[in-house]
């Protein structure tokens, strides 16, 4: 799904006028895209209806908006907010303003009438701020904002909450808080990014004119991964194939108090169909990991007595390396000198896609230019406090920019990021990126990250492209998240739950693969 930045909408609708609609029919479109929404989900006859408007575009929409409930029956009254409109279209849309019954007043002039009319209104809609915002809304709109949070009647955003940044997410003041936002043409990034999410409520995303192809070839930074991206990376099963089809993956993963990472990762990856696992461990932690994986094949590393890696074990890991197409490294390997060994042996060596997660990325992070001379394509998959370990910054740094600065690291070391948390996102080496919409609260707990990157490294060692492996793997792992969340409730569910819904999943895709050429 196409989600546009404010700049990106500007291009969309300067092409959609290009290709022969007014700017002037775009505002009349949109106002009463949102109207028609309304009306179907509310009745409006003889309902309190107050649209504060801004001085842009988007209180010219406000103004439409206004007309169209107004022929419906609602008792409406636009307040100009910001004073009389300043742009030609929105002008006119306010002259047509002046032949209806809906009356207008001035912010400025009755702040406390306004307050109380918005106070004790049915509905409110927010036309104050579209797209362009930036920054924080002025102090002598903080007590309309605040009323506006305090009213009882049901608000609803015209683009995005007026107080929210669209390109960033950020809320940097008074924000309104919607119950419905109503975006026209493509969802926005705001809708998607913390913390004006939050603000959003229920995001409907409304056609107004423009044609499907100007969109669907409109540039964009951003999409939000969908069921189609998990069914792309499923695919058939030759009958006559063999184990030796579907890849064979290196798993450097655990330590001595730490197995269980190695458990669910490598489980995971077994689960999602590779045709050969290969766990790498420490000796000590085999007789704990094999007897709860019987499928894997293992390769048992020693130290010596000083803790690094023993000159057999060394050979051992590269001889397994060289068979593998694809390693992840990291889940619970710990951040020993023998866990610096074994990445620096992997990072050298490797000709496969590596697929680093947890202690590889903490690791990592002191030795960060090795990924620039990196040959192969890497995936790294950080939570935020590993993300801001990387970034040499805080966790609150990182979750307040968060598209940006993932964007920004894949595009410099050539990567593909996962930035794991609500909306997680997906950044490519080419700078463009998916927010994954599935999972739930229930999936943070320790474990989660490691099946995420089990099934992200199984996925590429059978030959998916390591971005699209990421993208599809993200929301497969959410979506079994959000099922076990149905049936386990988020409280009690476990990431082991989630590797034992996959095959669910994977059953669905199957069946849905199989019947899709019988509907054609």
């Amino acid at each position: 799904m196409k989600v546009l930045n404010c700049a990106q909408s500007r291009e969309l609708e300067k092409r959609a006028v290009a290709s022969g609609i007014s700017y002037l029919q775009l505002m009349e479109n949109a106002g009463n895209a949102a109207a028609q929404f309304l009306k179907k989900q509310f009745q409006f006859s003889n309902k309190h209806v107050v649209i504060l408007c801004g001085k842009g575009n988007n209180g010219g929409d406000g103004y439409v908006v206004a007309r169209s409930l107004s022929e419906a029956g609602a008792l409406v009254v636009v307040v100009l907010v910001q004073g009389l409109p300043a742009t030609e279209i929105s002008r006119t849309m306010f002259e047509r303003l002046q032949q209806t019954n809906v009356k207008t007043v001035f912010y400025e002039e009755l702040p406390e009438q306004v307050e109380q009319m918005v106070s004790s209104a049915d509905f409110i809609i927010d036309a104050i701020y579209g797209t362009g915002f930036h920054g924080s809304a002025p102090e002598n709109m903080t007590s309309l904002f605040h009323a506006a949070a305090q009213a009882g009647g049901i608000l609803v955003s015209l683009d995005i909450p007026s107080g929210a940044n669209c390109d960033t997410g950020a809320v940097e003041g008074a924000c309104m808080a919607a119950d419905y936002t109503v975006s026209f043409s493509t969802l926005k990034n705001g809708h998607l990014l913390e913390p004006a999410r939050s603000f959003c409520g229920r995001v409907a995303v409304l056609p107004i004119g423009i044609d499907s192809h100007l969109i669907e070839t409109q540039e964009s930074t951003l999409e939000v991964t969908e069921w189609k991206h998990a069914k792309s990376i499923i695919r058939p099963r030759n009958p006559e194939s063999n184990k030796g089809n579907y890849g064979r993956l290196l798993c450097v993963c655990g330590s001595e108090g730490m197995a269980g990472a190695a458990v669910m990762s490598a489980g995971a990856a077994v689960r999602c169909g590779a045709g050969i696992v290969d766990i790498a461990l420490p000796r000590s932690i085999y007789g704990i990991v094999g007897s709860r994986l019987a499928e894997p094949v293992y390769t048992l590393l020693d130290r010596t007595e000083s803790g690094t890696i023993t000159e057999t074990s060394r050979e051992a890991l590269l001889q397994s390396l060289g068979k593998a197409s694809a390693c992840l490294l990291g889940c619970g390997l710990g951040q020993s000198s023998f866990a610096l060994d074994l990445l620096m042996e992997v990072l050298a060596h490797s000709k496969i896609p590596l697929i680093i997660d947890a202690d590889g990325i903490n690791l990592l992070a002191q030795h960060i230019n090795r990924l620039k001379t990196a040959e192969v394509p890497v995936i790294l998959t950080p939570h935020p406090g590993e993300m801001a370990r990387l970034l040499k910054t805080t966790v609150r740094d990182v979750q307040a920019h968060r598209l940006e600065y993932a964007q920004k690291f894949a595009f410099t070391y050539g990567v593909t990021l996962v930035l794991k948390g609500a909306g997680t996102i997906i950044a490519g080496p080419s700078g463009a990126a998916y927010l994954n919409p599935t999972g739930n609260a229930g999936m943070a707990k320790g474990g989660s990250g490691d099946v995420l990157a089990g099934m992200i490294a199984s996925f590429v060692a059978q030959g998916i492209e390591p971005y699209q492996a990421a993208v599809g793997a993200v929301y497969l792992h959410g979506e079994a998240g959000d099922r076990c969340a149905k049936e386990f409730s988020q409280r009690a569910m476990l990431p082991t739950d989630l590797i034992q819904m996959l095959p669910k999943l994977f059953l669905k895709i199957e069946r849905e693969n199989t019947a899709e050429p019988l509907t054609r």
